[in-house]
């Protein structure tokens, strides 16, 4: 366990007790059996490695100074989010840097990854594209340079498109996917957090629809979710069979299942401020199984766990416990900015007017939606500026 302030003392004083602080945790060490689990074609010889050993640490340290995460972690927790997106064969400075900011930065709230963004770029020796957006830089493989998020290209949109709410892939939109795009690509569990509004489930819904033979089982948690709505939402979206390994649930329509969790701090604690539900789904990904109410075994095969929440901040939600966080991997996106914002609505605006409008003196201008983009830019952050969750929650 990693609290023992409502064990009673006629419990502790018959057992041993050993404390494995995190100040005495090696993290190379842990870098190192990293390495060794490592395929051989994605250690780049020795670049990867030296990268590492040069850059890594300075930038763990700075993070860890700092101390601004946005949800509670560990120092293990901290470096496995930092070494995810090492994967896939990392072998230049540029890739190394942005990959590296991602990782340790995504934990970061906006500003705070930014300053770091910059730290790490002068660190690695590389200049960003566009110094007052050191985000939006990525690895541009067919160059091997970096370069910089642009607007996607709206006008194909349409008014049928409208319905299903398309996703408009904004430079902060781009940036998002690539914080936990290597985390679908090697299904690790992973949460992704923000305020209300900033687009999580959107972002999902797209990354799970470019999945092939994936199928989605979601749970909308409230205050009163338990893992026994887990357990039987596993068991209407998995078969459960017995392998030389015992029984196991299989995804039964699909080769793979995502488990998506929305608002997963919800739940409320116990008396003994445990939030079951947390504790559930970290023996879920600890050890891949679970023990039903038979008290027997239960394994997992192919099911991805992924959450999306707003801050523990927020009325009503509750901070997990780190010995959750430390095993899954964190991403933070934060609301797009004004210009980005503006070309949404614009995008939107086209793809509803172009055609009953298609002859209108005014209508028909791009230029003239565009404006009125940024009008209704101004009163939406007019209401928000005014009707504040400070005042009433439901706002």
């Amino acid at each position: 366990t990693h609290d023992l302030s409502v064990a009673s003392p006629a419990t502790i004083s018959r057992m041993g007790i050993i404390f494995l602080s995190e100040e005495d945790m090696d993290e190379r060490a842990l870098v190192q059996s990293w390495f060794s689990k490592l395929p051989e074609e994605e250690r780049q010889g020795d670049t990867l490695r030296n990268l590492v050993a040069e850059h890594f640490y300075t930038a763990m340290e700075w993070v860890l100074e700092r101390n601004e995460f946005v949800v509670d972690t560990t120092k293990c927790g901290l470096v496995m989010n930092g070494l995810s997106h090492l994967r896939g064969g990392v072998a230049s400075p540029p890739e190394f840097a942005c990959a590296l900011i991602r990782g340790l930065g995504g934990n970061l709230p906006t500003a705070v990854c930014a300053d770091f963004a910059r730290e790490v770029f002068a660190w690695v020796g590389v200049q960003p594209p566009d110094a007052r957006r050191p985000l939006d830089a990525f690895f541009y493989q067919r160059t091997g340079s970096l370069a910089t998020y642009q607007m996607a290209s709206i006008s194909e949109f349409t008014q049928d498109d409208l319905s299903r709410w398309p996703l408009v892939e904004t430079p902060s939109v781009q940036q998002a996917q690539a914080l936990f795009g290597p985390w679908m690509e090697h299904r690790e569990p992973f949460i992704l957090v923000g305020p209300e509004g900033a687009g999580k489930s959107m972002l999902l819904r797209e990354a799970f629809e470019a999945q092939k033979n994936t199928s989605v089982a979601m749970v909308h948690c409230s205050a009163e979710t338990s893992p026994l709505h887990v357990q039987q939402k596993l068991s209407q979206t998995c078969m459960l069979i017995t392998s030389n390994q015992g029984r196991m649930y299989k995804p039964r329509d699909s080769e793979k299942l995502i488990l998506y969790l929305k608002d997963v701090n919800l739940p409320k604690p116990d008396k003994w401020g445990t939030v079951q539900l947390i504790a559930f789904l970290q023996q879920l990904i600890t050890y891949r199984g679970f023990y039903d109410a038979n008290l027997e075994w239960v394994g997992m095969e192919n099911v991805q766990i992924v959450a999306s929440m707003n801050a523990s901040t927020t009325v009503g939600r509750h901070p997990l416990m780190t010995r959750f966080t430390s095993v899954v991997r964190i991403a933070h996106v934060d609301y797009t900015d004004r210009d980005q914002l503006q070309s949404v609505y614009a995008a939107f605006l086209t793809a509803a007017l172009r055609q009953p409008l298609a002859h209108h003196a005014t209508w028909s201008s791009n230029k003239s939606l565009h404006k009125l983009a940024g009008s209704l830019v101004d009163v939406y952050e007019k209401l928000r500026a005014k009707f504040t969750v400070d005042d009433y929650a439901h706002y």
